[in-house]
């Protein structure tokens, strides 16, 4: 059996009104009783520093303030809510919440539901703190357990596609082992639920026969990454294995304190979050910060907001409400900077590109698996000549062998954003990138509709036109002859060698995906990417913060926004603000400033943090970072040097 490829030449609705900024001092909090012992506490970025102990009781405050942390965003709502959702059973008689007790409510809401941060007294409570008997992650090179656990028929394809890549995976991880030195590292606990393959279960089933392998090559690639690195895999694509790898409730139906699975993190998709919500009950507050979503083209912060009060250019998506913080979202692309870019890995064969970059190429790869693609064409009205050959359905190894003997990979608008374009410009092949005008986009296009993103999509691969570009991708009107020649032209005149970057190798995404297993924490306070990182910028008029930091030649940051947005941020960044009229609102602008009356507005919704946002007549404030050479999801100094 061979992958092939067809050729010719839970859902969560609720709702907050908190943020917090990582980097601000919050002061001393003091005398906070825990009926045993006196305690004083020093809040400082996030981190919980013990100043002094004392046998003397004290009276236990009458009310609690409610915590503010941009990890848990929906702590604020939970608590004023939780008289509606009170369960005399669960809550009264089992967990003895005291509703007239706020300190008792938010007690309950971080120590058994996780929706809010444990009380800075109880910090021994802390259901999220780390075991400390975790062991190390060791490289394993041997591939035969992960392939065990992938030994069903319908992850054949799956199969292949690691077995075939696994060579360049142990090369990449003793190079990655050499340059960043590796060991010491924690071995997590990680789950990875395919549900949207469940769902759609047809995906699995037509990967022999030119159906859609983008998912599947995704998957396939950060069991591999994960797998090679050493951490423990639960892999399923099945609902009802749900309950024996979390947590259920217990069963008199209530939450329990004590989870006893000892995940660290949840790999799924949209769909595999309320499953998960629907198998973990009262636990999926528990979960909530541990998921991460593979979400091909991204989610924008307006879809993301159950509650979102603007209107929204073709209107909600049934993919989006999940309440979610944007950077646990992890696309195929680094699509918008809202998200984590988790990517997919391109193989190659160096041995063949050995032996035929020395040879002429003439031929011309027009990669088009599905028939509606073709009929979508102009080149449908063409006959096929003599001299055109189809290859259908081809396996990995045929496909590498056909872009190194070809010049010019040609695409015919679809699939959108697949993985061909890369893999063919890493085997040495031009890419002849179809343009969109006008530009594609959930309001003109059936296939974007839906999708919880307002994107514009200009092309075929939006990333090979704006980040390799000219000359190794030619994005031209595909239905334009003279456009068209040209192209064909400029590639047969080059004398340059086709490039992939390096965040789609192998070694990049493995160095990637490192990275995130080891520093990207929502659940404790941490300092990643770290804030020395932030740099602050002022957008132009109608602006977004993705290219007000692009022309500093930066990244937009969206976990700094906390930190930038205040009244002292605004003064700093020297906004020319009516500071007697500045106020929080819930927007995807803010923190932003109204050219109209210098008014300004500060975010009062952490989940709508947005760097992709922009409106005329709004200049922006924006938090920028570093990033390193083609590998725009770490900065400078994500990886300690």
């Amino acid at each position: 059996m061979c992958q092939n490829y067809s050729l010719s030449t839970f859902k969560f609705h609720d709702n907050t009104k908190d943020h917090f900024g990582r980097s601000k001092s919050l002061g001393v909090v003091e005398r906070l009783d825990t009926d045993r012992l006196q305690i004083d506490f020093t809040i400082r970025n996030d981190s919980l520093v013990h100043k002094e102990e004392s046998k003397k009781i004290v009276a236990k405050p009458n009310k609690c303030k409610i915590p503010e942390d941009v990890r848990f965003p929906l702590c604020s709502f939970k608590v004023k809510s939780f008289p509606d959702s009170w369960n005399p059973k669960c809550h009264g008689g089992k967990h003895r919440v005291d509703l007239d007790d706020r300190c008792s409510v938010i007690q309950y809401l971080s120590e058994v539901e996780a929706w809010c941060p444990v009380l800075p007294w109880r910090h021994d409570q802390d259901p999220f703190k780390p075991s400390v008997s975790q062991s190390q992650a060791k490289i394993r090179t041997d591939v035969s357990e992960l392939l065990q656990q992938l030994a069903d028929d319908r992850y054949a394809w799956m199969r292949i596609r690691i077995t075939e890549t696994w060579p360049q995976w142990v090369e990449a991880v003793k190079e990655l082992a050499i340059r960043k030195g590796i060991s010491g590292r924690k071995k997590k606990k990680i789950v990875l639920y395919m549900g949207s393959l469940e769902f759609n279960f047809k995906i699995f089933m037509e990967a022999f026969s030119g159906g859609v392998l983008g998912e599947l090559s995704q998957w396939s690639d950060v069991m591999s990454a994960l797998y090679i690195l050493g951490h423990d895999l639960v892999i399923t694509s099945d609902r009802n294995d749900l309950p024996n790898i979390i947590t259920p409730p217990d069963s008199d139906g209530c939450a329990s304190k004590v989870l006893n699975d000892r995940l660290d993190l949840i790999l799924t998709d949209i769909i595999g979050v309320a499953k998960l919500g629907d198998a973990s009950g009262p636990h999926q507050s528990r979960y909530r910060c541990k998921i991460r979503i593979l979400d091909s083209f991204g989610s924008d912060a307006e879809f993301n907001f159950d509650f979102y009060k603007e209107n929204i250019p073709g209107g909600r998506s049934v993919w989006g409400n999940l309440n979610l913080l944007l950077p646990q979202f992890m696309t195929m692309y680094p699509h918008s900077p809202d998200n984590s870019f988790i990517g997919f890995a391109v193989p190659n064969k160096k041995h063949l590109l050995q032996t035929t970059v020395t040879r002429i190429r003439t031929k011309a790869l027009v990669y088009g698996k599905m028939p509606h693609f073709w009929e979508e064409s102009e080149l449908r009205e063409y006959e096929v000549p003599d001299y055109i050959v189809n290859h259908g359905i081809v396996n990995i190894t045929t496909l590498l062998s056909l872009f190194q003997s070809s010049k010019v990979f040609v695409g015919l608008g679809m699939p959108f954003e697949g993985p061909a374009a890369l893999e063919a410009l890493a085997n040495g092949c031009f890419f002849i990138n179809p343009k969109f005008t006008p530009a594609y986009d959930r309001l003109n296009h059936g296939f974007f509709a839906g999708k919880p993103m307002d994107r514009k999509i200009t092309s075929q691969n939006p990333y090979a036109e704006v980040f390799i570009g000219m000359p190794f991708v030619q994005t031209v009107d595909i239905e334009n002859q003279v456009e068209v020649e040209e192209a064909v032209k400029n590639i047969l005149e080059s004398k340059a060698t086709p490039h992939l970057p390096y965040e789609f190798t192998v070694l990049g995404m493995l160095e990637r995906l490192n990275a995130y297993v080891e520093y990207q924490d929502f659940c404790r306070p941490n300092d990643w990417p770290p804030i020395k990182e932030l740099k602050t910028a002022i957008s132009k008029d109608g602006q977004s913060c993705v290219f007000t930091c692009l022309d500093k030649g930066l990244v937009c940051e969206p976990t700094f926004f906390p930190s930038i947005n205040t009244q002292d941020a605004l003064k700093r960044a020297e906004m020319p603000c009516n500071l007697s009229t500045i106020e929080p609102r819930d927007s995807i602008l803010a923190p932003s400033m109204n050219t109209a009356d210098s008014t300004c507005m500060l975010q009062s919704e952490t989940l709508l943090f947005s760097c992709r946002a922009a409106k005329p007549g709004v200049v922006r404030v924006c938090p920028c970072r570093s990033y390193r050479k083609e590998q725009v999801a770490l900065c400078e100094s994500c990886l300690g040097s």
